[in-house]
C-alpha cells in the first residue's frame, strides 16, 4: 500500500496560500519556532490568517527537542484559552511533532501518552480515535519530514518515543522554500544528512515498495547533488533541499526506517537526531550488508541510481559526505565513562524499538552493543 494524507503546496512565496487554507475556520493557533518570529514569517502568516477573517493566536519559543512535558504544559492553555479549529505549525519538526501529539490530546482529552505511545515494538499502542481539528505544517528545515508523516517523536525522560497514526498526519504542508534560508549552517547539514538517512534506510526496509523507491531515490540524488550547495547558502540549492526532505518523508511514511533511527532514537540525549543518524548510518550499512542478501542488493540498487558500482562504492561515498560536512566523531560528543555507563540501556532500548523490526537485518543486543561501540571508537 501506498499512502499519503496531505496536500502539498510548494514554491516561493507559497505562504500566501494560507490565507485560503484557513478560510472557513474561526479560531486558528499557530505554535512557531522562535526564528520564525524573528525573521518575520510568524507576522507575515498571522497576516494571512487574519486577512482571511478567522482570528489567530500564537505560542512561540517551544524547545529545540518535542517533549511530553511541553505537550502536558501547552494542553491547558489549549482546552481553557485558545480552543483553537484550526492547528497551524510554523517550524521545524520538533514544532510539527508538538503540534501532532497536541492535537492528539486536544481531540481525545481521555488518552494518556503510555497507552498510545510505541514504547517499543513489543507492546500494542491504543489506536488514536477519529480527530477533528486541522493541522497545517509549514517547515522550516529541511530533514524531519513530519509535515507529511504519520508519527511524531516525543521524548521522555531523554528517550525518543513515537505516537504513529494516521489521524495526525498533516492535512495540508506548505513548503516554501523563503523559510529554510534562515537555518543555519549547522542545522541545514544535520537535516540534510537525517534526509539521506531517511532515503536510504526507507529504500531498504522489509515494506518497501515501488512507489516509496522513487521517493527515497530522488531524495538521495538530491542530497548528494545539492546538500554541501545548501550549505553554503546557495538559495536553489536550499529550495531543492526542502523538497527532497518532504520526498524522504513521504519515503519512510510508507517504507518506514531502520536500524540507524532506533540507535538514534535512543541515544537521543547524546545530540542532534539528524547528526546522530549521519553518524551511525555507515556502521548499520556495513552491519546489514554484511548478513543480507537482500540489503546488498538494495544498497547496490542505490549505488547504480548514483553511478556507482555496488554498496561498497555507496558505504565510501557516504562516509566521505560526512567527512566533507565535517560530522564529528561520537566521542566528540559524548566521554566515554558516559557513554560506557548507558550502553547497555542503549542497546536494548535500540533492540525493542519499533523501527527495529523494518530494518532488513534482525540484530541481536550484542550486536547493537557493538555498532554503539564501533561508531564511538570512529573504527
Amino acid at each position: 500500500m501506498f499512502w499519503l494524507k496531505t496536500k502539498i503546496i510548494e514554491g516561493k512565496g507559497s505562504l500566501r496560500t494560507l490565507s485560503e487554507e484557513v478560510g472557513g475556520y474561526e479560531r486558528v493557533l499557530i505554535l512557531s519556532s522562535g526564528s520564525m518570529k524573528r525573521h518575520g514569517f510568524l507576522s507575515e502568516a498571522e497576516d494571512y490568517i487574519r486577512e482571511a477573517g478567522a482570528g489567530v493566536f500564537s505560542i512561540t519559543g517551544l524547545p529545540a527537542e518535542p517533549s511530553v512535558e511541553t505537550v502536558e504544559e501547552l494542553l491547558p492553555k489549549l482546552r481553557e484559552e485558545f480552543r483553537p479549529d484550526l492547528l497551524v505549525a510554523l517550524g521545524g519538526g520538533s514544532v510539527i511533532d508538538t503540534a501532532k501529539a497536541l492535537k492528539v490530546f486536544y481531540d481525545a482529552p481521555e488518552l494518556n501518552f503510555e497507552e498510545i505511545a510505541f514504547i517499543d515494538r513489543f507492546s500494542k499502542p491504543k489506536p488514536v480515535p477519529k480527530l477533528k481539528t486541522k493541522l497545517i505544517a509549514i517547515p522550516s528545515t529541511s530533514g524531519a519530514g513530519s509535515e507529511v508523516s504519520a508519527a511524531s517523536v516525543l521524548k521522555k525522560n531523554g528517550v525518543k518515543y513515537n505516537i504513529v497514526s494516521q489521524e495526525i498526519a498533516p492535512d495540508v504542508a506548505i513548503l516554501d522554500p523563503r523559510l529554510p534560508m534562515t537555518m543555519p549552517r549547522e542545522v541545514a547539514r544535520n537535516s540534510g544528512l537525517d534526509v539521506l538517512v531517511h532515503g536510504i534506510e526507507a529504500y531498504t526496509t522489509k515494506v518497501a515498495n515501488d512507489f516509496s523507491d522513487a521517493m527515497a531515490i530522488k531524495a538521495i540524488k538530491t542530497v548528494f547533488a545539492f546538500l554541501e550547495r545548501s550549505l553554503e547558502g546557495d538559495e536553489k540549492a536550499r529550495e531543492k533541499m526542502h523538497y527532497a526532505a518532504t520526498m524522504a518523508g513521504i519515503a519512510f511514511l510508507n517504507a518506514r526506517l531502520g536500524l540507524s533511527h532506533a540507535m538514534s532514537h535512543k541515544a537521543a540525549w547524546i545530540g542532534p537526531h539528524g547528526l546522530l543518524n549521519a553518524i551511525l548510518l555507515p556502521y548499520v550499512i556495513e552491519f546489514n550488508a554484511s548478513k543480507s542478501e537482500y540489503a546488498r542488493k538494495r544498497y547496490d540498487e542505490i549505488a547504480r541510481e548514483l553511478n556507482l558500482k555496488d554498496w561498497r562504492e555507496l558505504l565510501r561515498e557516504v562516509k566521505e559526505l560526512n567527512l566533507r560536512a565535517n560530522v564529528p566523531k561520537l566521542s566528540e560528543l559524548v566521554d566515554g565513562e558516559t557513554f560506557m555507563a548507558r550502553l547497555e540501556d542503549m542497546a536494548q532500548k535500540a533492540y525493542r524499538d519499533g523501527l527495529t523490526a523494518f530494518n532488513p537485518v534482525e540484530p541481536t543486543v550484542k550486536e547493537i552493543k557493538e555498532l554503539y561501540l564501533k561508531a564511538y571508537r570512529g573504527e
